[in-house]
């Protein structure tokens, strides 16, 4: 069967097609110079034809008598020279209309294989590459053509897989290590905690600590959860949101944790974009929750907050630890803290990644950079020109 399949593969159509249309236009020419060439001998040699469509024989070989040019035996010779010359000539063409076919369909065999050879390798490449050597790439040579740009598309796909592939072990290995520290805490603060010979004050500090780890996990799963949602993308379930009230709710709650740190939160900036943006409200929500969130959390004592809406979306700036320059990008990364600035109270390290997923969701434009005092700066435009 798989033999069958290549015989009409598109080589072999290829050929087919080239051998039908030089036979064809082979034979229009000949049909064409043959008829045209006979109609004009017909016309100059008057009774080049027999009435009944069938040439006299040829005079036998030997020395013959000059014919009289204007007697009975010329005419006849004429007319018997025609016939054979016609004759000659369709079989001729016969022979002619047969091997240009056989030509063109070897030429079209020819071409098409020079022509799809990229293919083959494309297809030998393609197949060969598994979840284990997504590095390979197809880097054909040659013009820059149709079949060039295809293999630079799929050696461009191949690139985003790889990505995709490694950050998702990265994240399941930074998942796996995240989980193991509560539960390892919970097992030894009931080891520990809880000896045979345990008193009621035992007893309540070991539950309040796993009650901690206990909701430290929920979290933990919940941000994994939510991270999981965002990177599945928005599937059409997107509605106008109201971003200057969004922003509001988000401040004002914020207001009890941010009172409790010592951190100032204030709203500043012209009204966000005309009728708002267009999103997933649960997950626009989210954003900036975690944006404010994580500005009060890593913030230091004294410190603000502030979030400045503009035309195309707004900013979140925040006081704190100085951050690195080149660390800030590697912060939208999962499970990614700044050094220094982790501790038991700290977030999972998911905050930031959720909002970078979030952002890409909705096909927005995320950037985030350190401040020269201390702190960062994470910018969110949804499009539009900014005007503050």
């Amino acid at each position: 069967m798989r033999r069958v399949r290549r015989t009409l593969s598109i080589r072999a159509r290829t050929a087919l097609v080239f051998a039908l249309a030089s036979m064809a236009l082979t034979t229009a020419v000949l049909v064409f110079v043959n008829v045209t060439s006979l109609s004009s001998i017909s016309t100059r040699v008057p009774g080049s034809f027999a009435p009944s469509g069938h040439a006299t024989a040829l005079p036998q070989s030997g020395p013959q008598v000059a014919p009289d040019p204007d007697g009975p035996g010329a005419e006849r010779a004429s007319t018997t020279l025609v016939a054979v010359v016609a004759v000659q000539q369709w079989q001729w063409s016969a022979v002619g209309i047969a091997g240009a076919g056989v030509v063109a369909g070897g030429l079209g065999w020819f071409v098409s294989r020079r022509m799809l050879r990229p293919i083959d390798h494309i297809t030998a490449t393609a197949n060969r590459i598994s979840a284990s050597n997504l590095h390979e790439r197809i880097a054909l040579d040659g013009p820059d053509d149709e079949l060039r740009r295809l293999s630079r598309t799929v050696d461009d796909l191949l690139g985003r897989l790889e990505t995709a592939f490694e950050s998702q072990r990265r994240f399941v290995a930074q998942a796996s290590h995240e989980l193991r520290t509560p539960l390892t805490v919970q097992r030894a603060a009931m080891q520990i905690g809880l000896p045979d010979d345990a008193d009621p004050d035992d007893v309540r500090r070991t539950r309040e600590e796993l009650l901690e780890q206990n909701r430290r996990t929920e979290r933990l799963v919940e941000s994994l959860l939510l991270l999981a949602e965002a990177d599945r993308g928005l599937t059409g379930a997107t509605e106008p949101v109201d971003l200057d009230r969004t922003i509001d709710d988000v401040v004002r709650d914020a207001v009890g944790a941010a009172r409790a740190a010592d951190v100032t939160v204030t709203r500043e900036g012209c009204h966000g974009p005309p009728g708002g943006v267009r999103g997933e409200p649960m997950l626009v929500r989210q954003l900036l929750v975690n944006l404010v969130g994580n500005a009060v959390e890593y913030n230091e004592p004294g410190g603000f907050v502030r979030v400045t809406t503009r035309r195309d979306g707004f900013v979140v700036e925040n006081s704190g630890p100085r951050v690195p320059d080149e660390v800030a990008p590697l912060l939208l990364e999962p499970f990614r803290r700044c050094p220094g600035a982790a501790g038991p109270g700290r977030h999972s390290g998911l905050g930031l990644s959720i909002v970078a997923s979030i952002v890409q969701a909705h096909g927005w434009h995320l950037d985030i950079e350190a401040r020269g005092d201390g702190g960062l700066r994470v910018s969110v435009a949804s499009g539009g020109v900014s005007s503050v």
